[in-house]
């Protein structure tokens, strides 16, 4: 009740002055004195208009305060603000993992060719995707560790990129088999020696170097949107 009543009385104010300064002009213009400024009654009407409106503008405030509103965009804010950051991070590091296998469970030595072992250790993967993101983009990544291939793979593989490459190939084209999903879902990345999880110095490390990755990529939305119909 409070900035209603100081919401009428600035109204009154300001109702009172714009009527005094019209009838004191209308009254007093035949012998005005011309040397007397104006200007610092209007300024004060101009600033009198400003706090009506600011008022107006805190009333309002207030209402969606006491309506909850104010409580209800808040918190729509801070729920997008949270998912953006999620998927920015998530879009950040590549997906949202949901497989990372070892190259010497998938492959044969040597090779980008996948074991009859590596095709079953891919059917729970391909059914996780038909099943849980059926319109997600995935993402497959080759890695390998940082030794150099020999002279005979070098015919086919020039170097630990084009073999990273060629994995993250072979599985991709499995998961579009083993799914039945659309082959534009699908991304294949090789990385060769550039991101290892394990220290490259030891045969354990470079063992969990040589690894690939199957992910999924967040849900495009459109946040130009207003934010009640993003989601």
């Amino acid at each position: 009740m409070a900035p209603m009543r100081l919401f009428l009385s600035f109204s009154l104010v300001l109702t009172l002055l714009i009527t005094g300064c019209s009838s004191t002009e209308t009254a007093s213009t035949p012998s005005a004195d011309p040397g007397t400024p104006e200007e610092p009654l209007q300024t004060e009407v101009v600033r009198l208009r400003d706090e009506v409106r600011t008022l107006r503008d805190s009333l309002q405030f207030y209402d969606d305060v006491d309506s909850g509103q104010y409580y209800r965009e808040l918190r729509a804010l801070r729920d997008q603000t949270a998912r953006m950051t999620y998927e920015l991070d998530a879009l950040r590091d590549g997906g949202q993992t949901l497989s990372e296998r070892r190259v010497d469970q998938l492959f044969q030595p040597a090779s980008a060719t996948l074991t009859e072992g590596g095709l079953e250790a891919l059917k729970p993967v391909a059914a996780q995707l038909r099943q849980a993101y059926p319109e997600r983009e995935v993402r497959v990544e080759g890695h390998s560790d940082d030794t150099p291939l020999g002279e005979s793979m070098k015919e086919t593989y020039p170097s630990n990129w084009e073999l990273s490459t060629a994995r993250a190939a072979a599985v991709v084209r499995a998961l579009i088999d083993l799914s039945g999903l659309d082959a534009n879902q699908f991304v294949a990345v090789g990385y060769g020696a550039t991101r290892p999880v394990a220290s490259n110095r030891t045969a354990s490390g470079r063992r969990a170097n040589r690894r690939v990755r199957v992910a999924v990529l967040p849900q495009p939305r459109d946040y130009s949107r207003p934010f009640e119909t993003s989601w």
